[in-house]
């Protein structure tokens, strides 16, 4: 019942953390701009963080797809992606909302649901739905 419910759990994370890099992440006071994980402006002194939407999309994709097969090969390599994803997360976490003074950025509910959902799909694929024959 656990691994069933755990399972239905990271399907719905998985699709969830797409739909959150469309979302706010931060919002920068020293040039007036919302950044999400598709819209990243270049700063002036040269600094320009990526679209990390793109590359958790992919991998939650990724994930989604490993999770809805039954091979056993598919649960291993899921966890792998999944362990992969959550420090990917982390990094964009840290990377986005540093700043050298205070109260430069504004942290928005997109930031914190990329860690959130990301840390959902790993307890997900390290309780895999079992399939008995």
């Amino acid at each position: 019942m656990f691994s069933k419910i755990m399972y239905y759990t990271g399907i719905v994370a998985s699709v969830a953390i797409i739909l959150v890099c469309f979302i706010p992440w931060v919002h920068y006071n020293n040039i007036n701009e919302t950044f999400t994980g598709f819209h990243v402006k270049r700063f002036v002194t040269g600094n320009y963080y990526g679209k990390a939407g793109v590359i958790i999309s992919i991998m939650s994709s990724i994930i989604l797809l490993c999770m809805l097969l039954p091979q056993t090969w598919a649960k291993r390599f899921n966890l792998f992606f999944a362990a992969l994803l959550f420090a990917y997360c982390i990094r964009t976490y840290i990377i986005f909302t540093s700043a050298l003074f205070e109260g430069e950025v504004e942290k928005k509910a997109g930031i914190y649901l990329i860690i959130i959902l990301s840390f959902l799909m790993l307890a997900a694929c390290l309780f895999p739905k079992e399939n008995r024959k």
